[in-house]
């Protein structure tokens, strides 16, 4: 099992170029504790991929800092791993081999086979193991994209809407599956999407974002178990209060399209790390 990390981000504002007279993302301030699982959701353009990117350390910053387990992030490493909308798999590789890269790559998949076909096994897999990745469906390579993601037991993983290309019944499969797989593995999960049903199906802390310039405009908490009823009184009454809270910030934009919000200001401290006060 994962030893989750809490991530905390703060006073984080970025700009593409020197010509933007509105910046990306505007003094973002975001605390997640270890083991949750929360989603950033917002219309396109609103910056919430660009804050996951910088969460991956795939992007830096123009001011403020992202920190994991205490540690500013300056780089990407493999205790946090991204899945994309698109699977990315060597197409001349076979299932077994794609989902092995991480391991492969730190030198640790001689001591870690049996992990492996455990993941291959757990993501529904078992009969895919020898095929060449070429021969799946869209479906079965996110499932190889996965168990690659989490072979090397990461500490968080970042989802940047890698089930939006699929058929509506696979993606809720999915849904359904990795929520559950990083919840169980307390596993600290990054979700970005538009969809405010998958953001109610995977997540237990909902951070609703605008646009011009991207900004956090509010959060909402998920109190439901895993898995989650999507046909229960209370999931779709959790759903419906998060599209109206949408439909009100849409109509504040439409109001100021180019200004920034106002909303109250948000008081974020550090989340805390478990395991710093178990050493102690």
């Amino acid at each position: 099992m994962s030893t989750a990390s809490p991530i905390w981000i703060s006073d984080l504002t970025h700009y593409y170029n020197r010509k933007q007279e509105m910046p990306t993302l505007d003094d973002i301030n975001l605390s997640i504790p270890q083991g949750q699982l929360t989603a950033l959701i917002g219309r396109s353009g609103c910056g919430k991929s660009t804050l996951l990117q910088m969460v991956a350390g795939l992007l830096m910053p123009t001011e403020g800092a992202v920190r994991i387990r205490a540690h500013t992030v300056t780089k990407p490493s493999a205790k946090w791993n991204m899945m994309f909308q698109k699977p990315s798999l060597y197409p001349w590789m076979t299932v077994r081999e794609n989902a092995a890269l991480g391991l492969v790559f730190a030198g640790t998949y001689k001591h870690k086979k049996d992990r492996v076909e455990e993941l291959l096994d757990m993501v529904g897999l078992s009969e895919h193991k020898d095929k060449n990745v070429q021969d799946l469906s869209g479906g079965q390579q996110q499932r190889v994209a996965l168990a690659r993601s989490l072979a090397t037991e990461p500490e968080v993983l970042l989802l940047d809407e890698p089930f939006s290309a699929l058929d509506a019944f696979t993606r809720t499969a999915l849904q359904t599956e990795v929520a559950q797989i990083c919840h169980d593995q307390n596993i600290t999960m990054v979700l970005v999407t538009h969809d405010i049903e998958e953001a109610v199906a995977m997540a237990d802390q909902v951070v609703i974002m605008s646009h011009n310039p991207g900004q956090i405009v509010g959060e909402k908490h998920i109190p439901l178990d895993y898995p989650r009823d999507r046909n229960s009184g209370e999931f779709i009454t959790l759903k419906d209060e998060l599209f109206a809270e949408f439909e009100k910030i849409d109509q504040a934009k439409q109001k100021k399209p180019f200004e920034r919000l106002e909303v109250p200001k948000r008081e974020v401290k550090p989340p805390v790390d478990d395991s710093l006060q178990q050493a102690s």
